[in-house]
């Protein structure tokens, strides 16, 4: 398993098992909700990439997490009943030095980038199961918007690529005990046009402070492959992942 899978694991569980010390004296709080409901939420993302850029001929290595810049991400929710809408958008920028690989390229050369991973996502979400109860289950499905860009020093300059994908997914919701929640949730994309797959799976740990206002504290892993071999651009194994801070109002 890549290094990065692991990590995500295993902050996954400790996320879980954090939340399931206060399970005693559930209670149902605001998320099953027959009536109208809304959720927005922003945060500061620590981000950490990982990937192989495919340039026409040339390969560069992206790869840090000590060089982040403009690293952030929002989401909305709204609906009646048992139908949700769903919009997130999360951007993050990293400035660094990688391998540079390709035609008459000295072995051990490096070239500097600065390189932007952005997106924004839409779904449509159907809720199951009773509103009476502490927990939720709800599917999902829509479309993930991309873009890409790194500026390469020297002759390579800039280079960017956008593209649209299908995405479908599942998210569990649970109130624990006293004000504490949590969500996990997942999602595939790609396949059909956009990227050749994507991977998503995600765990937010929450706690209420006052009112509608909520903490929390979450850990997201995107894996991304765009691109055919032999294509002018190519996101090869490319992973997005990280820490998320989050202040949500909810209502």
């Amino acid at each position: 398993m890549r290094p990065a899978g692991t990590r995500l694991l295993r902050a996954t569980a400790g996320l879980c098992l954090v939340a399931l010390a206060f399970a005693p004296g559930i209670r149902a709080q605001d998320h099953g909700n027959p009536e109208s409901f809304w959720r927005a939420t922003g945060y500061l993302w620590y981000a950490n990439i990982d990937g192989t850029n495919y340039l026409g001929d040339s390969t560069v290595v992206v790869g840090d997490s000590s060089s982040l810049y403009a690293s952030f991400a929002g989401e909305v929710e709204a609906g009646k009943g048992r139908f949700r809408g769903i919009a997130k958008f999360a951007t993050t920028s990293l400035a660094g030095s990688g391998p540079l690989d390709g035609p008459g390229v000295p072995d051990g050369a490096l070239i500097d980038y600065d390189f932007t991973w952005t997106t924004a996502t839409l779904l449509a979400a159907w809720q199951t199961g009773r509103f009476e109860s502490s927990e939720a289950f709800q599917l999902f499905a829509g479309l993930r918007y991309v873009h890409q860009a790194q500026d390469l020093s020297g002759s390579a300059g800039a280079v960017s690529q956008d593209w649209v994908e299908p995405v479908a997914g599942a998210e569990y919701f649970v109130e624990m005990g006293g004000p504490f929640w949590v969500i996990v949730d997942g999602d595939l994309g790609g396949f059909l046009f956009g990227s050749q797959f994507t991977m998503r799976v995600g765990a937010e740990l929450g706690i209420r402070v006052a009112g509608p206002v909520h903490l929390s504290l979450a850990y997201d892993y995107l894996q991304t492959e765009y691109g055919k071999e032999g294509a002018e651009y190519r996101w090869d194994e490319g992973v997005g992942q990280g820490w998320f801070f989050g202040l949500t109002v909810k209502r």
